[in-house]
């Protein structure tokens, strides 16, 4: 699959987490890094699913709308209950953009 591949089927509402998860590894290396994303802090290695696909938004460019559809039935568990506390990651995007995410070094380098 190619990012644009991937970048059309964000738009799906039958796209899942485990999508973005393979896409990620079928095209890139992982290393682990700590990252804030608004208010959240993640330490290296926690949240390693958030990590990786916050880091293909950034380093894809990414808009704020396709890293949070990237999150599939997770994003879509987010906005049918918004007053919820679960999945911080989600919701601190859906705060502050991915402009309000930091990381100590870029997570992913695509495979050559």
């Amino acid at each position: 699959m190619t990012l644009d591949d991937f970048r059309a089927a964000l738009g799906s509402d039958a796209h899942r987490f485990a999508d973005t998860l393979a896409f990620i590894e079928a095209n890139y290396r992982f290393s682990p890094s700590a990252f804030v994303n608004g208010a959240v802090e993640n330490a290296e290695g926690q949240n390693e699913g958030s990590c990786k696909t916050l880091g293909l938004a950034q380093l894809e460019a990414l808009s704020d709308e396709e890293a949070l559809r990237a999150f599939g039935e997770h994003y879509r568990s987010v906005l049918a209950n918004p007053q919820g506390s679960d999945h911080g990651n989600i919701r601190a995007l859906m705060k502050t953009g991915l402009a309000g995410v930091r990381f100590t070094r870029q997570p992913l380098a695509r495979k050559a």
